[in-house]
């Protein structure tokens, strides 16, 4: 069994990538359009460009990673992807040091250097689980902890943003990405140098173009992959659309300090929800919980479009995030069984990792299709603040219901 200082020295890269992914989620669109006058098609086109870079850098880190692997251990690419991260994160919230048309050049230039930067760290940091231990027990104990870190990476973030509120030069943003920086950077180092790699990798199989094509031909075969990268699309949709428009809604009531305030709710639900929708899951089953939870969404967004006032705003937006957690925390745990499928089906072993990244994939772009929709409600101000989580939140309903993902792992083949 692991030493718990070895288990918290992996979570604390978590609570450093997490600072850099909230970044991201939370405010950078915000700041794009509100404090660099960038038009919303374009900001969210940015967004677009770099989640399609970001699907490309998955690929190639990954592969590449296993490739020089045993020499290169993959706490080296932690210790380089994490800091060159979070300062490039601060390149991207300083005012640019240029003019006019050429804002939303910087923009991209260093939108896509970040997202480059955080693949380069976090997909070694993903596959350090399995590197560490070999003991189901101790993958148990890890992800919990970096569950636990990511979290309260999220809501440090998000304290230091409230406190350091943007003005009209956006010099909180430009404040609070150094200060984070300057608290993230250690964490990266601690699960680098901290941690030991014990099992020793296999060869990789695959050139990095090779395993995207096999990725797709995964997908044209699985039903049970299909179903689930549906899940996974519009259940992300929904949740990075109610996270991109937090500030947005609150800034439409002339209530921008409630808005800093309301992205702090993110993490702190993460923290204490998380283990009562897998309690939930355990009693009902997880797909049952995913309808709820789901419904729940649904519910509480047309809470907030019937309502008005700051008050409604912030009791349907707590509605929703919590109930964000729990379709999130439901569909990651179902890809198990999405495994188990795509290997009986195939009556080989082996896809863990092609589904896994299949997933990841989804999960990205389910983000950068949310900045395409809040897009969209900016250039139609007559749509309620929260119209267009409500019709994410009813794909969402449908694919739930009608589309479901396998729930249950199939037995195995072998006598």
């Amino acid at each position: 069994m692991l030493r718990r200082r070895e288990v918290w020295s992996y979570a604390a890269g978590d609570f450093g990538f997490n600072t850099v992914w909230q970044s991201i989620e939370l405010y950078l669109l915000f700041y794009y359009v509100r404090q660099l006058g960038i038009a919303p098609e374009v900001a969210s086109l940015i967004f677009l460009a770099g989640a399609a870079a970001d699907w490309l850098m998955d690929v190639f880190v990954g592969v590449t990673a296993d490739r020089l692997a045993p020499r290169v251990r993959l706490g080296a690419w932690v210790a380089i992807g994490g800091p060159l991260s979070v300062l490039i994160l601060c390149a991207a919230l300083v005012p640019p040091p240029v003019t006019g048309g050429y804002v939303p050049y910087y923009a991209l230039a260093t939108y896509l250097a970040l997202r480059c930067a955080y693949g380069i760290g976090n997909i070694p940091y993903g596959a350090l689980t399995a590197r560490i231990s070999a003991d189901p027990q101790d993958h148990l104990r890890l992800t919990g902890a970096r569950m636990q870190a990511a979290a309260l990476g999220g809501l440090v973030a998000a304290l230091v943003y409230a406190v350091l509120p943007a003005g009209d030069a956006g010099g909180g943003f430009s404040l609070g990405a150094p200060v984070l920086a300057g608290i993230a950077a250690p964490t990266f180092f601690l699960t680098a140098f901290g941690t030991r790699e014990r099992i020793k990798p296999a060869a990789a199989a695959l050139r990095s173009d090779r395993a995207l094509l096999a990725m797709f031909g995964l997908l044209a075969r699985s039903s049970a992959l299909r179903r689930l990268i549906a899940t996974i699309l519009a259940v992300g949709l929904a949740v990075s659309l109610l996270n991109v428009s937090l500030l947005f809604v609150f800034d439409r009531l002339g209530a921008r300090r409630w808005g800093y305030y309301a992205a702090l709710l993110p993490a702190l639900s993460l923290l204490v929800t998380t283990p009562l929708w897998t309690h939930l899951a355990t009693r009902i089953g997880q797909g049952a919980t995913l309808r709820y939870a789901a419904v729940l969404m649904l519910g509480a967004a047309l809470f907030g479009c019937f309502g008005g006032g700051v008050v409604m705003a912030l009791v349907s937006v707590t509605g929703a995030i919590v109930a964000g957690q729990g379709l999130s925390v439901m569909f990651w745990s179902l890809v198990p069984a999405t495994v188990s499928a795509c290997e009986q089906d195939a009556a080989v072993v082996g896809y863990a990792g092609r589904v896994y990244a299949a997933a990841t994939i989804a999960r990205k772009l389910a983000q950068a299709l949310s900045t395409q929709a809040l897009a969209l409600a900016l250039v139609f101000p007559a749509l309620p603040s929260l119209g267009g989580i409500a019709i994410a939140a009813l794909l969402a309903v449908l694919c739930a219901f009608f589309y479901r993902p396998i729930e249950k792992m199939r037995p195995s083949l072998a006598p």
